[in-house]
């Protein structure tokens, strides 16, 4: 019984430090390489891939939303205003031209990086 418990245990673990490093990964690097996918996609190029442009738009959206529903208990200062006449191609372009402009950031987390290009892009008055 004590070996059957240490060895779910044990996996539990070994599964969550893996589940750990996969999320590592997507850093800035990754999300530039996804994001410029959808632009390829919005610019209608024939080929692209097409889960990394659905994963950028995604995700770009779902951080915008996030700060949107919780924009009550930010700071103003932490928080961003995006124009409703703002499209989901404008934000995710204006966020691959930061990620572009600033390479040293790239190791960063995304959601970082996201939420920072759209403060410098869209601060809230």
């Amino acid at each position: 019984m004590k070996a059957g418990l240490l060895t779910i245990t044990l996996a539990v673990l070994f599964s969550s430090a893996a589940a750990i490093a996969e999320q590592a990964k997507y850093d800035g690097n990754e999300l530039l390489g996804q994001c410029q996918q959808y632009v390829k996609a919005a610019d209608k190029e024939k080929i692209y891939d097409q889960f990394d442009a659905a994963s950028c738009g995604g995700f770009v959206q779902g951080v915008t939303g996030t700060v949107f529903f919780y924009s009550e208990l930010l700071k103003n200062d932490d928080k961003f205003c995006v124009p409703d006449s703002a499209t989901n191609g404008q934000v995710v372009r204006i966020v691959v031209k930061y990620l572009r402009d600033n390479p040293k950031l790239l190791n960063e987390n995304r959601v970082t990086l996201v939420w920072l290009a759209l403060q410098d892009a869209y601060p809230c008055k």
